[in-house]
């Protein structure tokens, strides 16, 4: 389980990185604490979007070889009544439409050059601009269109490409070809604080440490910016990733210009 999380620490972005298993163990530990009833609805919202549940008896033998062959994982529960078993199947990512900002950093490039291709052909340039928002949100992503000769010779755009990390895609274009090439963008921790300044003025402000004197001076901007972020969600720090255009990648043109300018 990653980094030991419960299920209060689940996010719409962290739920895609834990298993059914992992799933189930949650919710067992966190049913015993008399919170979780209050918080359900919570949990349930984050939860629900990535996995299907579904609880029944262990006595229906039908229910469980029909959840069994849709590929559920079947887990014991501490029984309710009748209910002694849950199933728990996590949902899959089968079209380019599936793909949020909560989800798209959890998945290889490879992953995502296999969804565009199973798009009618529509290679990248023809995916909607939001599909393209949330995948460059978590990829650097670049794309030339031209002849399959001029793709393919020693040292060209592909051989550049693949040296630099990226993996690749080619959808055909009548005699030309769209390759599209994709990389993970590295992932960069924010880094969280809080001024020792701010903690002493509200301190003061609030008459701690005996202290009833209020501060009139305002505080500095920088101080200002300072102030710990605690309610900030994923897709917040998703959208304010690296710029792609900071990769430093060839722009090749498309059309004739590419080729033109490789056959000379």
């Amino acid at each position: 389980m990653a980094k030991h999380l419960k299920l209060e620490d689940l996010t719409k972005s962290s739920v895609w990185t834990i298993s059914e298993s992992e799933l189930n163990q949650m919710l067992s530990e966190a049913k015993k604490h008399e919170s979780f009833a209050e918080d359900e609805t919570h949990y349930m919202n984050i939860i629900r979007p990535v996995f299907d549940i579904q609880y029944f008896s262990s006595e229906d033998e039908k229910t469980k070889e029909l959840l069994q062959s849709e590929h559920y994982d079947i887990f014991s529960i501490a029984a309710e009544g009748d209910i002694d078993s849950v199933a728990i199947r996590k949902r899959q990512i089968k079209k380019i439409t599936d793909l949020t900002l909560e989800n798209v950093g959890h998945l290889h490039p490879s992953e995502i050059l296999a969804l565009i291709a199973d798009n009618m052909g529509t290679g990248w340039k023809g995916l909607p601009l939001a599909i393209q928002d949330i995948i460059e949100s978590a990829f650097y992503v670049d794309s030339s269109v031209m002849p399959a000769e001029a793709l393919h010779r020693k040292g060209g755009i592909v051989q550049k490409r693949q040296a630099d990390g990226y993996e690749v895609l080619e959808v055909e274009r009548g005699g030309w070809i769209e390759a599209i090439f994709m990389k993970a963008k590295p992932k960069v921790p924010r880094v969280r604080y809080s001024s020792e300044y701010v903690e002493k003025s509200s301190r003061s402000r609030l008459g701690g440490d005996g202290d009833e004197e209020e501060l009139d001076e305002e505080l500095p901007e920088d101080e200002l910016n300072a102030v710990e972020e605690t309610d900030e969600t994923e897709e917040e720090l998703a959208a304010e990733e690296a710029d792609p255009n900071l990769e430093d990648i060839d722009v090749i043109d498309e059309g004739e210009d590419d080729y033109d300018e490789d056959a000379e």
